[in-house]
This record gives structure tokens, sequence and C-alpha cells, in this order.
């Protein structure tokens, strides 16, 4: 797994990592019961604070993606992973039907927003 963080990014450095995190747990990069980097080594990795790595990690083990196992380490937590996949797909087709209702707002017609999508498709279905 390998993380990104950019300072460029309006998000917080923890959100990047969560989302890094989620994502490689989500594709499968990621196999049940795998051990993530301690709090310091990926702190040290990511030349960020070690607070900001405890926050991503306590916000991901409230989502259930990882645990915590005193003294071990914190290890990725797939069994519930279908159930956060499922609710994400719903964010992401709530948040572009919003899209959808905005673009059709500002007078971008069904052809246009068609091309688009199978522009970032490229042909995959």
């Amino acid at each position: 797994m390998h993380i990104r963080i950019s300072y460029d990014n309006p998000s917080p450095m923890y959100e990047q990592i969560e989302e890094a995190i989620k994502k490689a747990a989500l594709s499968g990069e990621l196999s049940d019961n795998q051990p993530l980097p301690s709090v310091r080594q990926l702190s040290a990795d990511l030349q960020v604070s070690q607070i900001t790595v405890k926050r991503a990690y306590a916000d991901l083990e409230r989502e259930g993606f990882i645990y915590t196992v005193s003294g071990r380490g914190t290890f990725v937590r797939l069994s519930d992973i279908k159930a956060l996949g499922d609710i994400r797909q719903k964010e992401i087709m709530t948040e572009a039907e919003d899209t959808l209702k905005r673009a059709m707002e500002a007078g971008i017609s069904k052809e246009q927003f068609t091309k688009l999508v199978e522009k970032v498709y490229g042909g995959r279905d």
C-alpha cells in the first residue's frame, strides 16, 4: 500500500490518509487482518505528525475499517467492508444525482453529460 500526501490538497492530511487506506481496502489491495504500519512508522514515512496518523487511525477504527490489538498493532478489517462499500456507493449515487440536477439547471444537455460520463469511464462498463 502506498499513501501519498499532497500539501496542495485542500483536505486535511489525516483525511488523505484515511481515504488512501479505505481505497486500498475496498480495492482488495489490503487483505483481512493485514497489519498496517505503526503510528510512528507511518508518520515517519509520510513526514507528518504522529497525531495526524493517530487521528486517521482513530477515525478508521470508528468506521470499522481497522482494529487495534494492544501491544500487537493495527490491522485491516474486511469483514464489514462489503456493507461499507454499499454505503459508500449509495452516497456517491446521491452526489451524482445532485450533480446531474445542477448540470441540468446550468443548461448542460443530456448529450453533453453522457459524453462526459463516457469520457470518464473510457469504455469501461
